[in-house]
């Protein structure tokens, strides 16, 4: 009997742990590779199959808990003999990102052997509502991140200490390739190249993409001063803000506090 996925989402955006959804998937929706918007956590509920992610394959399993990251390009799909039941939820938000460094999911992303979570999951999304589900999927979460356990190691990883770093001092205006290449040591070209290389995109791109998440978030809150907002995400200029703002929302940032403030 064909099973139906069920998909639900959350209205909510007022914290720094966002999540978007929380989803059942039963009938192969990802078994296509695409890219990775926000951060995904995923569960497999029953069955075999295949988490394929930049490339890597990773055989995955009932119990087993696996995560994909901004810019992954991943897909997800049963063995052709096998069927695939998991729960997933996409998040993201500061807090997001520093979970993401704390538990070292940029480097070691799938984990076996967590069948005794499954109950908990499986509740929560039934039980998830409007009125609930981002506490649900909070809940979620963290209690999944608990039970594993951080590499309590210094992370020898630079592409991950430039990652620190930046989510740590993204709204400092001074914040650049060249300022972390001299916080770790490291030759300003070198690090720029090794970035792009890794992440696909240039640092300085990056950079401005976690600002404007962060101003979305601001505005969201309730800051309702474009100058303001520019300077808490890292802007000097807020001319040069409404411009990057614009050409990543589609919106200059006033339109958008006017949305905002219109659903409230």
């Amino acid at each position: 009997m064909k099973r139906d996925n069920i998909c639900k989402f959350n209205p909510y955006r007022s914290s720094d742990l966002i999540c978007l959804n929380f989803i059942k998937e039963c009938n192969n929706a990802q078994n296509h590779i695409h890219s990775a918007e926000h951060y995904s956590i995923h569960l497999v509920l029953d069955g075999k199959g295949m988490f394929v992610c930049d490339g890597v394959e990773h055989e995955i399993e009932k119990g087993t808990l696996f995560f994909v990251c901004e810019g992954n390009e991943f897909s997800i799909g049963a063995y052709n003999d096998e069927s695939l039941e998991y729960c997933y939820i996409c998040f993201h938000g500061r807090r997001a990102n520093e979970l993401i460094f704390r538990f070292n999911i940029l480097d070691n992303n799938v984990f076996h052997g967590y069948s005794d979570i499954i109950p908990f999951w499986k509740e929560c999304q039934k039980l998830a509502e409007e009125a609930n589900i981002d506490v649900l999927c909070e809940s979620v979460i963290l209690y999944s991140l608990s039970k594993l356990k951080p590499d309590k190691k210094e992370n020898s990883d630079i592409l991950s200490k430039v990652l620190e770093l930046t989510q740590k001092n993204f709204t400092d205006p001074d914040l650049s390739i060249s300022a972390i290449a001299d916080m770790l040591g490291y030759n300003e070209k070198y690090l720029s190249t090794l970035f792009k290389k890794k992440k696909g995109v240039a640092y300085t791109q990056y950079l401005r993409e976690q600002r404007i998440k962060h101003a979305i978030f601001l505005i969201e809150q309730g800051v309702e001063s474009v100058k303001n907002v520019s300077l808490l995400s890292g802007f000097r200029d807020a001319l040069y803000f409404s411009k990057i703002f614009t050409a990543s929302v589609g919106i200059p940032p006033k339109e958008y506090i006017k949305s905002i403030q219109k659903e409230k």
